[in-house]
């Protein structure tokens, strides 16, 4: 809504209002249908993405997201036939390597099998010792914000 009410003076100084106000789409329902359905679409996106951040954390948000356009690209490359230089298809393989060794890192720390080797005691100890339901980072965040009130 806010951003609406900005673009407004964007619209005015480019001298595009008569043509905006004048625009057929305007009349149309479909239009307005659509223009609903896809902001209702996009507030659920953004919530479901402020969950995931409290869930896990925002470097796996960032990972997640940054895999699921990445998945998104692929599967419009491969649908519409598109041709793409070799350096292309190297750094979407990169990024997609990236975030699954991310997640087998995460999983190898959530399960309690990752072992740190100490050298002066010839111990094992685990990387993660929280084991609450969310990752060390994200309690760590939690705990300096009620700090802080």
């Amino acid at each position: 809504m806010i951003a609406s009410v900005a673009f407004i003076p964007v619209v005015i100084l480019t001298g595009q209002l008569a043509s905006a106000i004048a625009a057929p789409e305007l009349l149309d329902p479909f239009f307005w249908v659509f223009l609903l359905v896809t902001g209702v679409l996009g507030c659920l996106m953004a919530w479901v993405s402020a969950m995931q951040i409290n869930v896990t954390s925002p470097v796996t948000h960032h990972i997640s997201s940054n895999s699921k356009a990445v998945a998104q690209t692929i599967i419009a490359v491969v649908w519409y036939h598109e041709s793409k230089q070799m350096l292309w298809w190297v750094s979407v393989l990169m990024v997609v390597c990236g975030a699954l060794l991310y997640a087998v890192v995460r999983m190898h720390e959530e399960s309690g099998n990752g072992k740190q080797h100490n050298n002066s005691q010839n111990q094992t100890k685990p990387l993660v010792t929280n084991h609450g339901s969310k990752p060390p980072e994200v309690e760590n965040d939690h705990q300096s914000t009620h700090a802080q009130v």
